[in-house]
């Protein structure tokens, strides 16, 4: 019997009518599904920061797991269940890792990856419990059971397709299978976590791996719009869409999935649909190819992201002196901070980075040697805005029309780029202005 991928939100073990709609679908098909399931947002919250909280003894293992039982009694009441059985059964080994915690008072990024992968584990135990209530068999399947092989690079591993096909391909699926997504085992035998949201890419290396039709998103928190509709609240959904295009798209947050769902897809041209679940049926909202297709529009969708900041080396020769650039990529390099662009002028460097990142990259620019720099200066709330969609190069007015838009209704540009693809045009501007200038470039390329 043929095989179905499907990657399915945690968030909606909260939603008792998606919950629903979800049984009601399950219980009508005739092929085989696999449920690739990500961690509850509620979930991983309470688990990363219990563990954190446990490692400086100002909360306790028991503690830690009567707040992860107490989300779970919620889940429970929502959906009128019962009883949660495998939940907590799901909690046993992990009560075993956490009291070695607390007893030492630290742990390795291993250790860390095996306690987080919890997140996803309980919350797919949890689904299945709310699937046993509702009439529904499963089986749940964790990765190592599979034989999902990745790198040991914990935290952001990769997944080894080829020395996970072998274990995965014989397999015979049962007619539902519930999977935790975000984390494999080593070659070694420990657990590591592919990331954060990282089911998607589970499930699209099992859809490879498996040579599926298609591999279909079910429910996932923020749907592919012409904006964010938290922003934009008449955003219209976008039909289709290119690998690159939706991984543009997934890299501003502007929807939930992970960047690098398409990597796995590339070579066998799968295409990824993107479903919601209303009344007992699913309704497609997205398509996702690997080629262009028939292209009615070329902006798809106006995104933005308020997670950056910019680090400006300032100075009078800073563009003429060979190596600033990379000592300051080395050193970020070093300490894991993510540069996510960087714009040079003769008497500036400006580097984007993460929000998060401000406080430690600060301290390490000020411990480098750069000569020619005579200001580090770093800008925080701003907003990042770009337009998305192939044909920026050979579009020229569209570049005209963007900063039309903005310079109309007096929004300040800090900063601008375009050119590195053909993809994405953005500018930076004052997190203040972010709402005015997403609505008047919205009403440039979709209202008019």
């Amino acid at each position: 019997m043929p095989v179905h991928v499907v990657r399915l939100g945690g968030n909606n073990i909260n939603q008792p009518a998606i919950i629903h709609s979800l049984t009601s679908i399950l219980k009508k098909v005739e092929k085989n599904h696999i449920l690739v399931v990500s961690a509850s947002e509620n979930i991983q919250r309470i688990l990363v920061s219990g563990l954190e909280l446990l490692c400086i003894s100002s909360q306790t293992y028991s503690e830690l797991l009567a707040n992860l039982r107490e989300e779970a009694a919620l889940v429970a009441q929502l959906n009128q269940t019962p009883e949660l059985p495998v939940f907590e059964q799901s909690l046993l080994p992990l009560e075993r890792l956490l009291q070695g915690i607390q007893y030492t008072g630290d742990y390795s990024l291993a250790l860390r990856d095996q306690v987080l992968s919890y997140a996803e584990i309980m919350t797919t135990a949890l689904l299945h419990d709310l699937f046993n209530h509702a009439g529904l068999e499963a089986q749940l399947l964790l990765p190592q059971e599979l034989g999902l092989i990745v790198t040991d690079e914990y935290g952001s591993a990769s997944i080894l397709k080829a020395q996970s096909v072998e274990n995965i391909r014989p397999r015979r699926w049962e007619r539902l299978s519930l999977i935790p997504g975000s984390y494999g085992i080593t070659q070694a035998g420990k657990i590591a976590r592919i990331g954060d949201r990282a089911a998607d890419y589970t499930a699209a290396a099992l859809a490879s791996i498996l040579d599926v039709a298609e591999l279909e998103l079910w429910e996932i928190s923020k749907s592919f719009k012409t904006a964010d509709d938290e922003v934009i609240a008449d955003a219209s959904y976008i039909e289709n869409l290119t690998y690159a295009e939706a991984s543009e798209l997934a890299y501003f947050h502007h929807s939930s999935i992970h960047p690098r769902i398409v990597e796995p897809l590339i070579e066998q041209h799968i295409p990824i649909r993107v479903f919601e679940l209303q009344n007992g049926e699913k309704i497609l909202k997205t398509t996702i190819n690997s080629s262009l297709g028939e292209q009615t529009q070329t902006i798809k969708s106006v995104a933005h992201s308020d997670d950056i900041a910019i680090l400006k080396l300032n100075g009078p020769g800073v563009g003429f002196k060979p190596g600033i650039l990379a000592t300051v990529t080395t050193a970020f390099a070093k300490h894991q901070i993510n540069i996510r662009s960087v714009i040079t002028a003769q008497t500036s460097i400006n580097i984007i980075i993460g929000k998060q990142d401000v406080v430690k990259a600060e301290k390490i620019s000020r411990q480098l040697d750069l000569s020619s720099v005579s200001q580090i200066e770093f800008v925080s709330n701003i907003s990042l805005i770009a337009i998305v969609g192939h044909g920026m190069q050979t579009n020229h007015g569209i570049s005209a029309q963007l900063f039309s838009a903005v310079a109309k209704h007096e929004i300040n540009v800090l900063l601008s780029g375009s050119g590195a693809s053909d993809l994405v045009s953005y500018l930076i501007v004052e997190e203040q202005d972010k709402q005015k200038a997403v609505n008047e470039i919205h009403k440039i390329f979709f209202n008019s």
